[in-house]
């Protein structure tokens, strides 16, 4: 027989409404109180419903979006693009949706995680700005339906749609080659430790070794969340003695700062260095002047994860049946090239 809340009370010493309050949050209990709670539920493998309807689907028509607050889309409309989409695909299938900010911390992020799952206060999840390194374990352990909006460490891990970074940063070097540049420079997004920022580098790698014949590590640099990224990297790349003609920025962000330190510097954009940022946020559009963006279809990742996770609730799909969605980057042209 399941286990009921009386259960968990009686396991735990507390009373039934101290359990209810710990699982919901609407009031407050002790952190030694609720930890004796969560294990309790844990050892008893406790399921709690979340509505009448709940008691015969035993689903709570809820999908959780967890983002990590180092996404540079918190800043622009990456987010609202990925919550358009999401909010496309669980409009048309009334379910409702849940959105989590987190600190970009590994442990605090799985704990958080596997909280959702012990309260079943969620469906599923579609996790967004997870690193590479990001162990979902216990999710998977637990086989608790998530989808990744990003690559997984490990190809197959977990059920994953994302855009096709590496294609994106190739086709920005074979752009930039086919305006007659040669010596391209790249500012990573961040930390090559996060999946897009990896791929963007490898994409950049693979056309330069490709439409250049070599590829030159001294045109690489490591770019940062810091607001002012993309500022010192572009004068140490422009006081190189044999300087870039064209640099590409791994966000959209650090291409503002690309075209504001190369004309302080004195260097005209584009007749003396082209700039190329990521992600065809509004922030290219309002530059001046403007910037050519790689554009990432963030709507549509969002409505094809959701779908996704849909169709794994439901049980359409198998969580054995992994399945990785890739979607193609595309060019938007502007003044800065």
């Amino acid at each position: 027989m399941a286990a009921t809340i009386r259960d968990v009370a009686r396991e735990a010493g507390v009373a039934v409404c101290t359990v209810s309050f710990a699982m919901n949050g609407s009031a407050h209990v002790a952190e030694a109180t609720k930890k004796r709670i969560f294990e309790a539920i844990e050892k008893l493998n406790y399921r709690p419903n979340q509505s009448a309807r709940g008691l015969v689907t035993k689903k709570t028509n809820n999908i959780g979006l967890v983002v990590e607050d180092t996404v540079d889309g918190l800043e622009n409309s990456i987010l609202l693009d990925v919550i358009k989409g999401l909010g496309q695909a669980t409009g048309d299938n009334n379910y409702d949706l849940l959105l989590s900010f987190q600190k970009p911390s590994t442990s605090k992020l799985a704990d958080h995680l596997l909280d959702v799952y012990r309260k079943q206060s969620a469906d599923g999840l579609i996790l967004m700005g997870a690193a590479i390194n990001q162990p979902f374990d216990e999710l998977i352990k637990n086989r608790f339906p998530f989808v990744l909006l990003g690559r997984p460490a490990i190809p197959g891990l977990c059920h994953s749609v994302n855009a096709d970074n590496e294609q994106g940063a190739y086709e920005a070097v074979k752009y930039l080659v086919g305006k007659g540049h040669r010596r391209i420079a790249l500012i990573t997004p961040c930390t090559l430790e996060v999946d897009a920022s990896l791929d963007r580098y490898n994409g950049y790698r693979l056309a330069m070794e490709e439409f250049v014949g070599r590829f030159d590590e001294q045109l690489v640099a490591i770019g940062s969340f810091e607001q002012d990224s993309g500022y010192a990297e572009t004068e140490k790349l422009l006081s190189l003695k044999d300087r870039p003609t064209a640099i590409i920025a791994g966000r959209d962000v650090i291409a503002s700062r690309v075209v504001e330190r190369a004309q302080e510097l004195g260097y005209a954009v584009p007749d003396n260095v082209a700039v190329i940022g990521f992600d065809n946020t509004v922030v290219s559009q309002l530059a001046r002047p403007s910037i050519t963006s790689i554009e990432l279809p963030m709507r549509q990742m969002g409505l094809e994860a959701a779908q996704l996770l849909m169709k794994l609730i439901d049980g359409e799909i198998g969580f054995d049946d992994i399945q990785t969605i890739v979607l193609p980057c595309t060019v938007c042209e502007r003044e800065s090239t």
